[in-house]
């Protein structure tokens, strides 16, 4: 079954040095142990997002987050596991699982 996993973390600038960059390139070299990868990017902060609504016909944009909160949406992975335990196990060897959150959750197949 694939998996979502919403990273949650407090914004702040990104840092690509590559001692910043290795604990993810860990991760991915683990997780592929595990599981199959689907995709997965980071975002761009969010006061970059625009919000979407459609009210009585008529297309409504707000700047900024669709949440107003401390912690925002700072990336996602998509994978294929055997089963909930094995994403929640990927879930805690992301880098941010001990200063965030990430939000595990199955993917719908309409196939």
């Amino acid at each position: 079954m694939k998996y979502i996993l919403l990273l949650f973390n407090e914004e702040g600038p990104m840092d690509m040095s590559p001692d910043a960059m290795a604990p993810w390139i860990k991760f991915g070299e683990n997780a592929a142990k595990i599981a199959t990868e689907h995709g997965g990017e980071a975002l761009h902060p969010s006061s970059t997002a625009t919000v979407v609504s459609v009210r009585d016909g008529k297309t409504v944009t707000t700047d900024g987050p669709f949440s107003d909160t401390k912690e925002q949406l700072g990336g996602f992975y998509i994978f294929d596991c055997e089963n909930l335990d094995v994403a929640i196990k990927l879930a805690t060897m992301i880098p941010w699982a001990p200063t965030g959150h990430i939000e595990v959750r199955p993917v719908v197949d309409f196939g």
